[in-house]
């Protein structure tokens, strides 16, 4: 963890200018590191190197925007970087070995695996508007969303903000599985307290917008079965277009308080158009 601490604002930078060729100047002034140690931390950290990363997050983003709305394939290939619509094919067939084309006439293969076991199964939801809020928050890369580290890090922030009364927890997971490498899953454990700041935590702001919201009840061991659920409800039952930012967990103030998981109430937050 420390060693992403120490490249964060080069990981904010490059999520946020995926799409445009960055330089190694604009680097090294955001880090105040030598380009050649950026590169050395982050390759130690996700197993590739920037520009690998960049590369990867624009076919990943250039997928979900494919599966998860109408989009032309040609307005997505240059808003994500590509300078035609063949490049980004290209690239896009090499790395998924289907084109664009196919993953959105396709889109229900992405998750048949997924969501076989509920296909006969309902889940409530509905539409809510939520206002931006301030956290502080740490991020991990994790394989697979690995519930033990997660819950590490959850113990240890709770410790911290135990005492306060008035503070709420978010899980940002900022990759979708399905899509992107699992053992690059990014998760950012977010709280909300009021008027104070926890040493060695970065800020940001989250939420803000249009979602459409789930809630899972009991253990986060079987939080999968909601998101089985919750994608099947998308597909076949209401077919609203999801926007590419992170889907955000909720979790109830309660449910930290509780050593009974089936008290857990988590509710998963999915940015809508």
């Amino acid at each position: 963890m420390l060693e992403i601490e120490k490249i964060h604002k080069v990981l904010i930078f490059v999520e946020k200018n995926f799409n445009r060729n960055i330089s190694v100047e604009e680097l090294e002034a955001i880090s105040n590191y030598s380009y050649r140690n950026i590169q050395r931390v982050f390759k130690k950290i996700f197993n590739e190197n920037i520009g690998e990363f960049q590369k990867r997050l624009r076919l990943e983003n250039g997928f979900k925007r494919l599966i998860y709305s109408t989009e032309s394939i040609s307005d997505i290939s240059i808003d994500i970087g590509y300078e035609s619509n063949q490049a980004f094919t290209k690239a896009f067939k090499n790395k998924f070995k289907i084109t664009p084309n196919e993953a959105r006439q396709n889109k229900e293969n992405v998750f048949n695996t997924f969501i076989e076991e509920k296909r006969h199964s309902k889940i409530d939801s509905k539409t809510v508007y939520l206002s931006q809020i301030e956290v502080q928050y740490k991020l991990i890369v994790t394989n697979d969303y690995d519930n033990d580290v997660i819950n590490s890090l959850w113990d240890s922030i709770y410790e911290l903000t135990k005492s306060n009364t008035k503070v709420s927890y978010f899980g940002v997971i900022i990759d979708q599985p399905l899509i992107s490498l699992p053992n690059k899953s990014r998760y950012e454990a977010c709280f909300s307290v009021e008027n104070e700041k926890i040493k060695n935590f970065n800020s940001k702001y989250i939420l803000g917008g249009k979602y459409m919201k789930y809630t899972h009840f009991g253990s986060y061991e079987n939080i999968l079965e909601t998101y089985r659920l919750l994608y099947f409800d998308w597909l076949f039952n209401q077919q609203y277009e999801i926007n590419t930012s992170p889907i955000i967990e909720h979790y109830e103030v309660s449910s930290i308080n509780t050593s009974n998981e089936k008290d857990y109430i988590t509710h998963i937050l999915v940015p809508i158009k």
